[in-house]
């Protein structure tokens, strides 16, 4: 580890700049290192599908991607409070997984079911189909230390596809942190809420309606390939040009 630090130090230590995925990691590399650096964040080419209330009756509630790091744990937590809200309920698990450790937990769970890996063609279809997408991380300290300052891929494509967007997991993770600035991700951070928040989400159209009209929003915002390429497209430029000074 120490080794690895004085690298990056050595690293920062060249003129430049960088580019973030995230502010929260943004912010702390340029304050660490004394960096002008910029965020460009994922960006998705999911065709957003028009507004659509969930089915309470029967809702697709699914999750995609890792589920080490304590997002297994998670999601088990979610599918308890789903099934006590309605017994009939349960979430959808597509991972590429395959390790027993962490996928048995889903398995013969009354309210989860585990798929393994598909395509990410059928991961794009799922997705639009679904009522509920789901953002998880972890709350044991070891899991949040990993993923502090990371910010899941799944973020953009879910934002993008117009699926209501319910996230959980501990407020120092960086998905979770950047899912509640958002205004449109529903996010919950403490085990004992889950049944309350989850309940709000499933049963109030109107505040499903809202986080649909503003997520478009954060989307143009933060999500556009035009916007993230124009924001790279800059920071080249002036790399460039501060170079150029450089040798005069």
């Amino acid at each position: 580890k120490l080794m690895y630090r004085r690298l990056i130090r050595q690293v920062f230590r060249h003129g430049g700049s960088a580019i973030y995925i995230g502010d929260k990691i943004r912010d702390k590399y340029n304050g660490e290192f004394g960096l002008n650096g910029e965020t460009v964040y994922l960006t998705s080419s999911i065709e957003r599908r028009a507004f659509k209330p969930i089915n309470r009756k029967s809702p697709i509630i699914s999750y995609f991607g890792n589920i080490r790091l304590g997002r297994n744990e998670s999601l088990i937590d979610i599918a308890n409070a789903l099934g006590k809200i309605d017994p009939s309920y349960k979430i959808d698990v597509y991972s590429n997984e395959n390790e027993p450790a962490y996928y048995k937990m889903f398995i013969d769970h009354p309210h989860a079911e585990f798929h393994g890996s598909v395509p990410y063609s059928v991961v794009r279809q799922k997705t639009v189909e679904s009522d509920i997408l789901l953002i998880t991380e972890g709350f044991k300290k070891k899991d949040v230390d990993i993923t502090r300052y990371s910010l899941s891929t799944k973020v953009a494509d879910s934002l993008s596809s117009g699926v209501s967007v319910f996230a959980y997991g501990s407020p120092e993770c960086g998905a979770i942190e950047y899912a509640e600035s958002t205004g449109c991700i529903v996010t919950c951070t403490e085990k004992e809420k889950l049944i309350e928040v989850l309940r709000h989400l499933l049963e109030d159209e109107g505040f499903q309606k809202e986080n649909y009209d503003h997520a478009i929003q954060v989307m143009e915002k933060n999500h556009r390939l035009t916007q993230s390429t124009t924001i790279f497209r800059n920071m080249i430029d002036r790399v460039c040009e501060e170079y150029k000074h450089a040798e005069r």
